[in-house]
């Protein structure tokens, strides 16, 4: 099980594009695809990843390892998921920046923005879809929809620091849902 773990999380490090929001579609394929987790429980691991500090894909990682396997499970998910990163950022930092200038490199980096844009959406609309929130029309249904909107205008409009909304949103779902 744990190389299962560390040997699934090197690949998907390797293979991930985008940052993290875009590695949480490939990584809920693999840990709903290998059945280490369901659809609900991976959605409550990417809300409690994107709550804590770091990146929302070593946050995964390491609770889809403890899920997994225990703390073992979490160790190994993230030493797999963080070698890959650590190799290529070294390599891309010793050659990008005199490649950045190329055409060719700059091409490829447009059109690679908007397939990580997509791969953003997909894993919005996956979290929305697995979460359990919406099931159908009922009055739940429209207080999540009222959280949403109340949070995108919190980071839009007002310009509401992150964490704020985090936090804001936490207290409306126990006013709400407790």
């Amino acid at each position: 099980m744990l190389w299962d773990l560390f040997w699934t999380f090197l690949k998907l490090g390797f293979v991930s594009f985008g940052g993290g929001y875009a590695m949480l579609p490939v990584i809920e394929h693999e840990a709903i695809g290998q059945g280490w987790m369901n659809a609900e429980q991976y959605a409550d691991a990417i809300a409690l990843a994107g709550m804590a500090p770091g990146s929302i894909a070593m946050n995964s990682a390491i609770y889809v390892g403890y899920a997994t396997a225990g703390v073992w499970g979490s160790v190994v998910s993230t030493i797999g998921i963080v070698i890959p990163s650590v190799f290529t950022m070294f390599m891309v930092a010793t050659l990008f920046y005199r490649m950045y200038h190329n055409d060719w490199v700059q091409s490829a980096l447009d059109g690679m923005k908007p397939a990580v844009i997509a791969l953003i959406a997909y894993a919005a609309v996956s979290m929305v879809t697995h979460s359990g929130l919406i099931q159908g029309w009922s009055i739940g249904t429209l207080f999540a929809a009222g959280v949403f909107i109340c949070a995108l205008l919190a980071l839009l409009r007002f310009r509401l620091h992150p964490i704020a909304v985090i936090l804001l949103s936490g207290i409306a779902g126990i006013i709400i849902y407790g």
